[in-house]
């Protein structure tokens, strides 16, 4: 493994914080790997969310130095026949069930292989049907960061699960069609709409101001943070993805926008 001394592990669950499930699976990561820096992502993913988990995901785990093991568990299927997987891509490693949670790792980075993983001497015994996550997929994480070629884990797979995960994209030569995939704890509706897209848009119809067109509204792109004056503006967010806020109110609920779904489109101004 190209990793660093104190290697890295993210975690990111459904398990939330009121059961001990999150601190059983740091555990077994600590006993294989006493090493281990531990960060958790988040572990407020909806309960068997995979979609929104595999967004969350998009959105931050570029964040993290190279060879950072990302540990993702949004697991409805557990015990079931969905596989556990281990995804290599240029520069980084994803460890989780094999059901569509890594979709948009495939839709946005170079994914060298994807490893269906069979070696089960690797795994916590005994091993529970309803907890792979403790007991398969924490063990493959801690494993891997003690430098076990990737390649011992199992055999290659052509056959992973992709989820249709939502594209922006532009349609004709002065519209951005994307759409909300989140709405954070402070209301702020975050868009699939890349930073480069903008870009290229801006290129194609020669503008440098935008606005947003969502709920028959009007939304200026504007440039700052979120201390704008006008009541609802779009700007882009910390994850290079356009986001519609309000200052210091919920944007979500001013637009009638409950959760992901919704279209948007960007266009100059």
């Amino acid at each position: 493994m190209a990793g660093e001394q104190a290697p890295i592990v993210t975690l990111l669950t459904d398990f939330g914080t009121d059961d001990p499930w999150v601190g059983s699976l740091k555990s077994v990561l600590w006993q294989v790997q006493p090493a281990f820096k531990i960060v958790d992502l988040t572990h407020a993913v909806p309960p068997h969310d995979i979609l929104s988990g595999a967004f969350t995901l998009y959105r931050c785990y570029r964040d993290y130095p190279n060879w950072t093991i990302h540990l993702c568990v949004v697991d409805p299927g557990v015990g079931g026949p969905r596989r556990p997987i281990l995804v290599v891509t240029n520069d980084r490693y994803f460890v989780g069930p094999d059901n569509g949670i890594f979709s948009y790792v495939y839709a946005n980075e170079v994914v060298e292989k994807v490893i269906h993983v069979t070696a089960d001497h690797y795994f916590r015994r005994p091993l529970s049907d309803t907890f792979h996550g403790r007991d398969v997929f924490a063990p493959i994480a801690g494993w891997l960061s003690k430098g076990i070629d990737s390649s011992r884990f199992g055999d290659e797979i052509e056959d992973y699960v992709r989820l249709q995960v939502p594209q922006d994209r532009i349609v004709g030569e002065s519209l951005i069609k994307g759409e909300v995939c989140a709405v954070d704890r402070f209301g702020n509706c975050i868009t699939n709409i890349r930073a480069a897209t903008l870009q290229d848009l801006g290129q194609r119809a020669n503008r440098q101001r935008f606005k947003v067109l969502v709920g028959g509204q009007e939304i200026p792109v504007v440039t700052g943070g979120y201390g704008q004056e006008v009541p609802l503006f779009a700007l882009m967010g910390s994850s290079g993805l356009l986001e519609i806020a309000a200052s210091s109110r919920s944007a979500a609920q001013l637009l009638g926008i409950t959760g992901p779904g919704k279209e948007v489109g960007v266009m100059g101004a």
